[in-house]
């Protein structure tokens, strides 16, 4: 039996291996297309790596310092992204970039539909970014302060600050007191304190209006007391009224000198005496008189001579004769002067002596009060709505404040100016605090962008800023991203 099935003529060989030819050459024709339509992701990885490194050296300096760029190529086909020149999605972070002040900021960014136009340029479809700045690197101010960076539960910056004691020199705070008078001290009680054009009740601020301050009046004589102490725009009016007495031992012992003594009968003053009276010689006698004021002097009105077991009128002879011997002058004395708008108003006796009442009004204009407080501020003084007011401008102790501010970026400055501002555990409008007191540095320039890019929204995050960064069809120069360039 003959094997001819092994056999092949030689026109048939020459036929298959035909064949194969063009077999091997369409699949070097199609090869190429099929990596771009079909999946290839064993190539992928090795692939996304030389990408990155590409990347890379677009955005970061050569020999710069620094970490280096990270860099994530997203998506599937990175073959068909290669051939094509065009990157679908690249996820960019810079971490340790200079920005606005602050050395070590970084940059996160996604970048679609990316190309590279020229060996030192990068070309993006879109690109959404942001920017952290950490509050431990914010830069420090220039006035020394050192600020405390944080996060209110609103969401706002906040920044806890103690300014220095040149920056408050204009600042001008009112305290409102209500005076009272206890004896002969006057008592000043803090009700309100006015600053940055808010009133605050005193209680809210004790560490700031202090307690209650006590002041000793002049001493008065006996019977006489401080009834009130009243603020007005003149000064402090200072109501006084009572009776000194001076009892009979107290009164002089020698009238004309002749001995005297004294006593009570019926609201006059009696004199006892002896003198010698024509056509009787001496004989004891009292002369009962009226005390009266006159002015500023006590004036002794004779009544009635008791002689000779009698009492006598002034005018008739026994008691005119009385009289005639003594010296009207004797019968006058001064009394010590008194404060202005105080007066003398009457005399009275009774049996524990004589007794003189005076009152009135006394105003202690606010000129003669101290012109600076015990910490050497310029101090005024006034009056509104029955309270003392003192006025004082500037601070000499360090207060401590926190500023809250919604960050903003206008063109290419971030804008950290606050809203509001707590103080003395008061939250009070910023610019009114702003009017009084320097305010540090807010505001703080960025780079400038490519065109195409700009700055938009500022989140405030627990630890830090977040600013954001968006753009369509921009050019990047290389370095640009981190810095001013290469």
């Amino acid at each position: 039996m003959r094997l001819t099935w092994w056999k092949r003529s030689p026109s048939a060989l020459h036929r298959k291996g035909s064949r194969w030819r063009w077999i091997a050459a369409a699949v070097a024709l199609l090869l190429p297309g099929a990596i771009l339509l079909l999946p290839t992701p064993y190539l992928d990885w090795p692939l996304a790596g030389l990408l990155a490194d590409r990347v890379a050296s677009q955005v970061s300096c050569p020999g710069g310092a620094g970490p280096a760029p990270q860099i994530t190529i997203r998506g599937s086909g990175l073959v068909r992204q290669a051939l094509r020149k065009r990157l679908t999605e690249v996820g960019l972070v810079l971490p340790d970039i200079a920005v606005a002040g602050v050395s070590h900021a970084s940059f996160a960014a996604t970048m679609r539909d990316v190309s590279q136009s020229d060996p030192d340029t990068v070309h993006i479809g879109s690109i959404e970014a942001t920017i952290t700045v950490r509050f431990a690197n914010m830069p420090a101010p220039s006035d020394g302060t050192e600020p405390e960076f944080g996060r209110s539960s609103n969401g706002l910056l906040t920044v806890q600050v103690t300014p220095p004691v040149q920056a408050a020199k204009n600042v001008k705070a009112t305290l409102f007191l209500r005076l009272d008078v206890a004896g002969e001290t006057l008592n000043a009680t803090p009700q309100q304190l006015q600053i940055f054009g808010k009133t605050i009740s005193a209680d809210k601020v004790a560490d700031v209006t202090g307690g209650v301050r006590s002041e000793k009046l002049p001493a008065l004589p006996d019977g006489v007391t401080y009834k009130s102490v009243t603020p007005r725009s003149d000064g402090l009016h200072v109501t006084l009224s009572g009776a000194t007495t001076k009892t009979f031992a107290e009164l002089p012992a020698t009238v004309d000198g002749q001995n005297v003594t004294y006593s009570a009968q019926d609201g006059l003053l009696g004199i006892s005496t002896a003198r010698d009276i024509p056509l009787f010689g001496a004989l004891p006698l009292t002369i009962f008189t009226a005390p009266t004021i006159e002015g500023s002097s006590l004036k002794l009105v004779p009544r009635k001579v008791h002689v000779l077991g009698g009492d006598h009128s002034p005018g008739d002879l026994i008691g005119g004769a009385v009289l005639s011997q003594v010296r009207p002058e004797s019968l006058r004395q001064a009394l010590p002067a008194l404060p202005s708008g105080v007066r003398y108003s009457g005399a009275s006796v009774d049996a524990r002596g004589l007794k003189v009442s005076l009152g009135g009004v006394t105003v202690r204009p606010y000129s003669e009060l101290p012109a600076t407080d015990e910490e050497g501020r310029a101090t005024s003084y006034g009056a509104r709505s029955g309270l003392m007011t003192v006025t004082t401008r500037g601070n000499s102790r360090p207060t401590p404040i926190v500023l809250y501010a919604k960050p903003v970026i206008a063109g290419n400055t971030l804008d950290l100016s606050p809203q509001q501002i707590r103080t003395f555990g008061v939250l009070l409008p910023a610019q009114n605090v702003l009017a009084e007191v320097e305010a540090g540095t807010t505001k703080y320039p960025l780079q400038a962008l490519p065109a195409g890019l700009a700055y938009g929204a500022v989140d405030v995050q627990p630890d830090g800023l977040l600013l954001h960064v968006s753009g369509k069809d921009a050019t990047l120069s290389k370095g640009m991203l981190g810095g001013a360039g290469c």
